[in-house]
C-alpha cells in the first residue's frame, strides 16, 4: 500500500516535470518552439537566411547579400524582429522576411 506522503511526492515531481516542459528560456520564437542561438533558413525564391541571436535583438543575413541587425518590435517579444525597411516575424518553424527593395520571402528551419 502507498502511503499519502509517497503519494504527495510523486504528484510534486510530476508537477515539477510538467512545469519544467512548459519552461521556455530566451529564445527566439518562444511561443512556437525554441529557436537555436544560430540557425540556417530556406526561403521562397531559393534565398537562404542565417539568423543570430544577439542579446534580445537578432543579426540577420540573407543570400542576397542584406546583413542587418533587427530589434525586437515592440520591444520585449520574440517573435518579431524589425527596424525600417526590414522586418522578420517568425511562426514556429516558419518566419517571413522582408527586406527593403526585395521580394518578401517565407523561410523555413
Amino acid at each position: 500500500m502507498v502511503s499519502i506522503r509517497a503519494s504527495l511526492l510523486v504528484a510534486v515531481a510530476c508537477s515539477t516535470v510538467f512545469l519544467a516542459a512548459c519552461s521556455t528560456g530566451g529564445d527566439v520564437g518562444i511561443s512556437q518552439g525554441a529557436q537555436p542561438r544560430l540557425a540556417n533558413w530556406s526561403c521562397t525564391g531559393g534565398v537562404r537566411l542565417t539568423i543570430t541571436r544577439t542579446g534580445s535583438g537578432l543579426d540577420v543575413t540573407d543570400s542576397r547579400g542584406v546583413t542587418v541587425s533587427l530589434p525586437p518590435d515592440p520591444p520585449g517579444q520574440r517573435e518579431r524582429y524589425a527596424k525600417t525597411g526590414y522586418a522578420l516575424v517568425f511562426a514556429g518553424r516558419t518566419a517571413s522576411w522582408f527586406a527593403g527593395g526585395q521580394a518578401p520571402t517565407d523561410c523555413r528551419r
